[in-house]
C-alpha cells in the first residue's frame, strides 16, 4: 500500500505535499552546534564528562573512577566513547556532548530504516523527521549521554531486525548487524538491551504463529558476537576485582532496579502515560490512532510484510511499555527506546489515511495539536516572560509556537492536511533553533556548579579541601577539577570538615558547598568559617507556582574557612 507515497522527495496528498528532505536537512543541524553552551546538568551528564576524563589522564581504560572511587554501577562503552572524543579533540563539554549529538543522530538515521522497511522511503523520512523535530528529544540530545546510546543501541536492533524480515534475501547480513548492535548495547547499559529485544520478538513471534523462525535467527553466531564484544572488558573487571562488581551490577542495577524503587517516592503506575505522549510531542499524541488498530490482522489491500512489521512496532511500543510500567523504579528515560517505533507508526498511519482525508481521528489529533501548541505559545511567555524566571528568547519562541498553531488550525479545518504537517514540521524546526541559540545559553544564569567552581579555583590552595554538605552536585568534581568530599547529613558533619587542625595546630584549609538553611544551622559552630560566594540554586523541576510567583529559590553558598 504504496500510494501516497514520492520516495525520497516528499509525500504528496490530495490538498498539498510535505517537502520531507528540504525541512529534514534543515532539523538535523540543530543537533551538532552551540554544544558547548551550556554547563554540565546535573546529575547524570556529569559523570560521563568527568569519568572519561580521568581515564585519559590516568591512562586506565578498564576501571572507571569517578570522585576518587570506582564507577561500575554502568558498563564501559559510554566513557570509551567520551574519551576517544576526548583524545582527538581535547577535553571539554562541547566534545563530550559531540558524542550525545552523533548518537541523536544515530537514532534519527534508524528510524528512517524502520520506516522505510515498513512502506517507502517517504514513510522514514516523515518518522525521522518526527523524532528530528520534537523539542523533548532535542535536549535530551544536549543533556543525557548513556540513554541517548542505549536507545540507539535498541534502536538498531530492531531496525535491521527489521529490514531482515523485509528483504530476506540479506536476511543473515542484517541478523548479524543486529547482534553487533546487541553487544554494544549490553557494553552500554547491561542485559536491558538483550532482554528487551527479545521480550518484544518473543511476544512477535508467538502471535504470528512463528516459533520455528527462532531457527532462523543464527542464534549461534548471534552469542558470539554479542561475547566477543562484551566479554574483554568484563573479564578484565573480574580479573583485577573479582566478581563482586558483576554481581552488584546485576543484582543492583538491574533486578533491585525493578523490584524496588531507586527515585525519591514510589510512582505512579500511569506515570508513563504522558512521558509516552509527550517524548516526541508534537507528533507523539497521534500514536493513539495507530495503537488502537495496528495489532488488527492483514488488510486485504495490504502486503504481508507490512502487516507483520506493523504488528511487530505494536508490540513494541505495549512490550516496553508494559515491562517499565511494572517495574518499581521509573525514570521517564528508560521509554526513550519506543520513540523510533513511535514515529514510524505515527507516520505510517498518516501516510495510508491522506494525513486525515481518510480518518477523522487523525484529523482531530492534528487539530487538538495545533490548539495546543498555540496555546502553549500563550502560557511559556505567560510563565517565563518577566520577573526573576524571565528567559531570552521565550516571547520569540511563544510567537513561532502561536503562528504554528494557528495556521495548522487554519490549514486543517480546510482540509490541506499534508501543508499542515509541513506547518508544524516547519515551527518546530524553527523553535528547536530558537531554543539552543537563545534559550538554553541564558539558562546558564541559573546554574551555580561553575560560578561556585571558579570563586574556589581563584582563592583556594592546590592542597586545599573541597566538600558538600546536604547536597551533591557531580558537575562540581568537573569544574573543580577534584574530588569532592561528600559529608553525611548528621550533627557535627559539616562542623568538623571546616574546624579540623594540622599536626602544627595550624587549620586546614577547608571549602565547602551547602544551602542556606544549613549553613544556618552550622555557623554557630564554626567560627572560622564564612562565606565566600552564594548563588541561587535553581532546580529544573522546580513548582509551577514558585516560577508562576516569581520567587526567587534558595541559595547555594561557598563556605571557606579562609576568610578575608
Amino acid at each position: 500500500n504504496r500510494g501516497t507515497s514520492v520516495p525520497g522527495s516528499a509525500i504528496s496528498v490530495e490538498k498539498g505535499s510535505v517537502p520531507l528532505t528540504p525541512l529534514l536537512l534543515a532539523a538535523l543541524p540543530v543537533f551538532l552546534i552551540f554544544l558547548g553552551a551550556n554547563s554540565i546538568w546535573d546529575a547524570n551528564e556529569a559523570f560521563y564528562v568527568e569519568t572519561p576524563r580521568q581515564m585519559v589522564i590516568s591512562g586506565d581504560y578498564v576501571n572507571p573512577v569517578f570522585n576518587d572511587a570506582p564507577r561500575l554501577n554502568k558498563p564501559v562503552l559510554s566513557y570509551w566513547i567520551v574519551a576517544g572524543l576526548y583524545n582527538l579533540f581535547g577535553v571539554s563539554v562541547a566534545v563530550e556532548r559531540l558524542g550525545i549529538a552523533l548518537g541523536a543522530l544515530g537514532i534519527i538515521a534508524a528510524t528512517f530504516l524502520i520506516g522505510r522497511a515498513l512502506r517507502s522511503t517517504s514513510t522514514g523520512l516523515l518518522a525521522a523527521l518526527f523524532v528530528a523535530t520534537a523539542p523533548r528529544f532535542v535536549m535530551f540530545s544536549r543533556r543525557i549521554f548513556i540513554d541517548i546510546y542505549i536507545t540507539l543501541f535498541i534502536a538498531l536492533s530492531l531496525a535491521f531486525f527489521v529490514m531482515a524480515e523485509r528483504f530476506p534475501e540479506h536476511r543473515r547480513r542484517y541478523l548479524l548487524l543486529m547482534y553487533v548492535a546487541m553487544g554494544l548495547g549490553v557494553l552500554t547499559k547491561g542485559p536491558v538491551a538483550i532482554a528487551l529485544p527479545l521480550l518484544a520478538g518473543g511476544i512477535w513471534l508467538a502471535m504470528e504463529g512463528r516459533w520455528r523462525d527462532v531457527f532462523r535467527l543464527h542464534a549461534v553466531a548471534g552469542i558470539a558476537i554479542v561475547l566477543a564484544i562484551v566479554s574483554p572488558w568484563y573479564i578484565a573487571i573480574v580479573a583485577e576485582r573479582g566478581w563482586d562488581p558483576l554481581r552488584q551490577f546485576v543484582l543492583g542495577e538491574n533486578v533491585e532496579r525493578f523490584t524496588t524503587s531507586m527515585v525519591p517516592g514510589a510512582r505512579e503506575f500511569w506515570f508513563y502515560v504522558p512521558v509516552l505522549l509527550g517524548d516526541l510531542f508534537p507528533w507523539a499524541p497521534l500514536v493513539i490512532v495507530p495503537l488502537v488498530a495496528a495489532w488488527r490482522p492483514r488488510a486485504s489491500e495490504e502486503d504481508a510484510a507490512h502487516a507483520s512489521i506493523r504488528r511487530l512496532l505494536w508490540i513494541w511500543i505495549v512490550a516496553i511499555f508494559v515491562f517499565f510500567t511494572i517495574s518499581r523504579t521509573k525514570q521517564d528515560l528508560y521509554l526513550l527506546p519506543v520513540a523510533p517505533a513511535v514515529a514510524v507508526l505515527v507516520a505510517d498511519a498518516l501516510e495510508s489515511a491522506g494525513f486525515g482525508a481518510t480518518h477523522r481521528g487523525l484529523r482531530y489529533g492534528l487539530l487538538t495539536i495545533a490548539i495546543v501548541t498555540g496555546l502553549a505559545g500563550v502560557g511559556l511567555p505567560w510563565l517565563l516572560g518577566s520577573g526573576y524566571y524571565a528567559v531570552a528568547g521565550i516571547w520569540p519562541t511563544g510567537g513561532v509556537l502561536v503562528a504554528t498553531g494557528v495556521m495548522a488550525a487554519v490549514l486543517i479545518l480546510r482540509g490541506g492536511f499534508a501543508p499542515a504537517i509541513a506547518v508544524f514540521a516547519a515551527g518546530f524546526v524553527a523553535l528547536n533553533y530558537l531554543f539552543v541559540a537563545r534559550v538554553l545559553p541564558d539558562v546558564e544564569r541559573f546554574k551555580p556548579v561553575e560560578p561556585l567552581a571558579r570563586t574556589f579555583l581563584s582563592r583556594a590552595s592546590p592542597d586545599a579541601r573541597l566538600g558538600s554538605y546536604a547536597i551533591m552536585l557531580p558537575s562540581l568534581v568537573y569544574y573543580a577539577g577534584r574530588p569532592v568530599t561528600e559529608l553525611p547529613v548528621a550533627p557535627y558533619n559539616a562542623e568538623g570538615f571546616l574546624e579540623t587542625t594540622k599536626p602544627s595546630g595550624e587549620l586546614a584549609e577547608a571549602w565547602l558547598i551547602t544551602g542556606s538553611n544549613e549553613w544556618a544551622e552550622i555557623q554557630p559552630l564554626t567560627p572560622n568559617a564564612c562565606v565566600a560566594d552564594r548563588r541561587h540554586l535553581f532546580a529544573f523541576n522546580e513548582k509551577l507556582g514558585r516560577i508562576a510567583s516569581g520567587v526567587p529559590p534558595p541559595d547555594l553558598l561557598l563556605i571557606t574557612n579562609r576568610c578575608r
